[in-house]
């Protein structure tokens, strides 16, 4: 960024009232006028104009009296109370401030400061000039993209993309739609009432913009937020209000500049009107900095100490904090000792070597570990008592803390001596919190409490806090009582030390505490000692090599797959146009059941429902979709362009605001207690979504690229859930074909039919296909009927057909839906518990869809131990040789992909083959398919 490419813009108004709150109260002239939000903006602006020498710099503020928004909606804003007095009288004096600096001073009426900001930065985009946006304000982060970016100066935080995904969770070009969800109570923008930050987040990352998410309402049942059952119909009932939110929060970039791009020009100040205002408002030391020479009147140092940061926030936390919650732990004897001095250290350090244990946790400014900095670390060694070790907080009248360098060198020999045991709850991410801030080696983590409560209970919630009210009877502290929730929060390095030293110190504490807790039942519970110690531990510490190294992928390639996609998308817009005679908005599904339903009259597949005013409402959900498909073409129109739709946003866009900034890779989160079954799931991104086998996902992989003097390998699992259960139900037929090496599907086709392999044709391979795969999942003959085409009749007798070649399967099935209904859970090979609370419940549905689940959660389970199994095979193997000669960096269900060095290509992809494939000894051989390429794609 330099002078000459990039425009600086300062929100003004944004500032104004941040700066009014923080001032110090009776912050006044001899003769009363209040001057401390004069005071801080002015040396905000010194402190910028500084900064940004050389630079084009303009200053906007809100127009006096009411915006168009309120034309369109009355009641915005209308719950401000008007503007205090005490900063109405110094809104003149920040103004000839700003006009006595040099800098332009912008007011549009009718339209808000953000919208002139938003269309300056649209202008000078289209320029081709970067724009730096100084502001506090969070609906600006709708703008950011690669040539616009935040900084809030008062407390130096920048936001490009990735960090407005970390600051709010959701990519800036969702942000209206994070807002029109959740509504803005300082605006008075309705929003969705009962919508937070988490629901709105995870309606948006998990289903797109309001209009997508209201097109796949049907899907919100499935996504885990408090409330998603009933969500939908709330949705439709409110629909109107959070297209109206989404207005009044979408930000004008159109706005007729009062000054244009070519006209700004690097600031000039007018030192005579500085210094009279500034004499004017006493500003004695601002005075003597500009004139060089002191201002001869009382108290002439009243303005040296300024705060530099919006404290306001953080002073009002501490209080109520200090006053509620921090008391009252206190009161339950929980002891919490700050770590403030080198002694106080090594004494901590020789309680945690004579007890040879201790549970650990660290804090951060964000959950990305390598790019994060690290704020301290708590410690507990005895049950009601812990220690915090500040590090790096920042804020205004943070104390003195000890040097990180210094602590590290005392601890390094205690996270290195593999006598020590080490306790966590997700310990992996405070593993590689703890390597990218410095202390690389540590050896002897022990246990960590998630993975024990998971294995004890596979659908419970394992967040530290639902676990101490399970286990412990014990209510925590919660992150947002000290950080803040929403556009309020502040990062970790903002709270005061007090009140972090009993957060943090609890979260290790408590985690002791679970561990002495759940170590007895998980010796008590079947094969769960063996699975913790011997499996998943070990994985653990494979999975933090991987996150470690993360992957290597190609922003400019996804660059250009999203402008393909985006191309794609127009002209299936454009056919689905032509197709239904008429342009719509097909992200409504309002309009697209009206379009498909009425105008082109297709007959809908169900029952027709009728809203209260007697207007019909129409599905357009997948399903609806998919079983009009065969006869009218638009629905695969349809279908194709919410698939490349989310594609763009998923992946193509949301991926290059993932590679970190430090590494230059991307560091996917591999979570061992996010499935039931015991499979791996991944976020950030989440990479088990890719579409397997579609030309667009082929695409996606091909910008996971190795790095210079590697090639990538990828090794897959063949069928390793059908191989399983041919071993767990002893079928005797299913065995024999997989011993043999046939087709398996070709070898079903062949029993099923009662003719030779040879003679099996395509669609009747895709029949026993889909009858392997789906009777794996409880598939009933109206599904293989849906999936194969076959009329219910015919498809029933396949399925007859088919348990009369394979007894032992219809045997497997039955057996495993008693063993179910008898003990609550069912078992992998490795014995395993995959829990199934509601599979005696009174509802049938549910039942039903506990008894499908049931069938294949052994199938599932079993095969991600074995591949677990693997991968602690392969990294024992990888740590033999030469460091970086062989990189294990992703897992992905049946699949993991390697960067291997080029000169050990073929001795690697023989030795991964080998060890997979012996991973267990099952009736049926195992086998792993290996590919190769410099990319993903090529490799899959």
């Amino acid at each position: 960024m330099n002078a000459n490419s990039c425009l600086i813009f300062i929100d003004g108004s944004s500032f104004l009232y941040r700066a009014f709150y923080a001032a110090k109260r009776g912050f006044t002239t001899k003769s009363g006028v209040p001057t401390g939000a004069v005071l801080i903006i002015t040396n905000m602006l010194k402190k910028l104009l500084k900064q940004y020498a050389g630079y084009k710099i303009a200053v906007v503020f809100d127009a006096k009296g009411k915006s168009f928004r309120s034309d369109l909606y009355p009641e915005y804003k209308s719950n401000r109370p008007p503007m205090p007095e005490d900063l109405r009288i110094q809104v003149d004096y920040v103004h000839r401030i700003v006009k006595a600096m040099g800098l332009p001073l912008i007011i549009v009426p009718k339209v808000e400061a953000d919208d002139v900001l938003g269309s300056y930065a649209k202008k000078a985009q289209s320029l081709g000039f970067s724009s730096l946006i100084c502001t506090g304000d969070k609906d600006l982060a709708q703008l950011v993209n690669d040539k616009v970016t935040l900084i809030d100066t008062m407390n130096d935080h920048v936001y490009d993309e990735k960090g407005v995904m970390e600051k709010y969770g959701v990519p800036p070009c969702h942000i209206i739609d994070f807002l029109a969800l959740k509504g803005d109570s300082s605006d008075n923008i309705p929003g969705m009432p009962g919508v937070g930050d988490v629901t709105a987040k995870t309606l948006i990352n998990s289903l797109g913009g309001i209009e997508d998410i209201f097109s796949k309402r049907e899907e919100i049942a499935s996504l885990s937020f408090r409330g998603a059952k009933t969500f939908a119909a709330k949705l439709e009932e409110h629909i109107e209000d959070v297209r109206l939110s989404y207005t009044l929060a979408t930000i004008k970039t159109d706005v007729d500049l009062p000054i244009a791009i070519e006209d700004l020009t690097v600031p000039k100040k007018n030192k005579e009107d500085l210094l009279n205002i500034y004499k004017e408002l006493e500003f004695a030391k601002l005075y003597a900095e500009e004139a060089q020479e002191p201002l001869d009147f009382e108290e002439k140092t009243k303005d040296s100490a300024v705060p530099t940061a919006d404290v306001k926030a953080q002073v009002q936390s501490q209080t109520d904090f200090s006053a509620g919650v921090l008391s009252d732990h206190k009161s339950r004897g929980s002891k919490f000792n700050l770590i403030d001095t080198i002694a106080k250290l090594d004494a901590l350090i020789e309680k945690i070597k004579n007890k040879g244990l201790f549970a650990f946790d660290t804090e951060t400014t964000s959950l990305h570990p390598e790019d994060c900095t690290l704020v301290g670390v708590s410690f507990s060694v005895e049950e009601k008592e812990a220690f915090y070790l500040p590090l790096a907080h920042a804020y205004l009248g943070a104390p003195v803390q000890l040097a990180k360098d210094d602590v590290f060198a005392k601890l390094a020999p205690v996270f290195a001596d593999p006598k020590i045991k080490k306790i966590g709850h997700n310990v992996k991410f405070d593993l590689l919190v703890l390597y990218f801030a410095g202390l690389s080696a540590v050896k002897g983590v022990y246990a960590d409490t998630m993975l024990m409560a998971h294995l004890l209970d596979s659908v419970q919630s394992c967040a530290l806090d639902n676990l101490a009210e399970k286990y412990l009877s014990y209510k925590t502290i919660k992150y947002s009582d000290v950080a803040g929730s929403g556009s309020k929060s502040v990062t970790f390095d903002n709270v005061p030390v007090d009140i972090a030293c009993a957060y943090s110190g609890e979260d290790s504490e408590v985690a002791l505490r679970l561990f002495n807790v759940l170590l007895p039942k998980i010796k008590d519970e079947g094969k769960a000692n063996d699975i913790l110690f011997n499996l998943e531990m070990p994985c653990l510490s494979v999975l933090f090599d991987m996150e470690r190294v993360g992957a290597l992928v190609s922003a400019d390639e996804l660059y250009r797959q999203t402008e393909v996609l985006k191309s794609e998308l127009q002209a299936v817009q454009k056919d689905i146009y032509a197709a239904a005679g008429q342009e719509f908005n097909i992200a409504s599904p309002k309009q697209l059941g009206n379009v498909l339903f009425e105008s082109l009259a297709i007959p809908y597949p169900k029952k027709v429902k009728v809203d209260k005013n007697g207007n019909k409402q129409y599905s357009t959900a997948e399903d609806v979709l998919t079983e009009i498909a065969p006869m009218y073409d638009i629905a695969n129109l349809v279908l194709r362009f919410r698939s490349v739709s989310k594609l763009i946003g998923t992946y193509t866009e949301k991926l290059p605001l993932l590679i970190s900034k430090r590494t230059g890779r991307i560091h996917t989160s591999f979570n061992q207690a996010g499935t039931t079954t015991g499979r791996l799931s991944s976020s950030d991104p989440n990479l088990q979504n890719i579409p397997a086998r579609t030309h667009e996902g082929k695409l996606i992989r091909k910008a996971f690229i190795a790095p210079q003097g590697y090639t990538l390998v990828s090794a897959d699992y063949s069928q390793i859930e059908l191989r399983l259960i041919a071993h767990i139900a002893k079928d005797p037929n299913l065995i024999k074909a997989f011993k043999l090496g046939y087709d398996i599907h070709k070898a079903t086709a062949a029993e099923v039919l009662g003719k030779d392999i040879n003679e099996v044709t395509g669609e009747e391979r895709s029949r026993a296909k889909a009858t392997n795969f789906g009777l794996m999942y409880g598939m009933g003959a109206h599904g293989l009927s849906a999936q194969t085409g076959l009329s219910f009749k015919a498809a029933k007798a396949y399925i007859d057909c088919y348990f009369t070649r394979y007894p032992k399967i219809r045997d497997y099935m039955d057996s495993i839906k008693k063993f179910a209904h008898e003990h609550g859970y069912v078992e992998t090979i490795l014995g395993r518990r995959i829990d199934f609370p509601g599979i005696n419940s009174t509802n049938r549905i549910a039942v039903t869809g506990a008894e499908r689940a049931a069938i294949n959660a052994p199938m599932q389970g079993s095969a991600a131990d074995i591949i677990k199994i693997a991968m602690i095979a392969i990294e024992k193997w990888i740590t033999s040789l030469p460091a970086d000669t062989v990189r294990m960096i992703l897992q992905v269900h049946d699949e993991l992909v390697f960067e291997v060095k080029n000169e050990f290509l073929d001795e690697a992809t023989a030795k991964i083959k080998e060890l997979m494939e012996n991973a267990v000894t099952l009736d049926v051989p195992l086998l792993a398919g290996i590919g190769i390429g410099q990319n993903w794609g090529d490799a899959h």
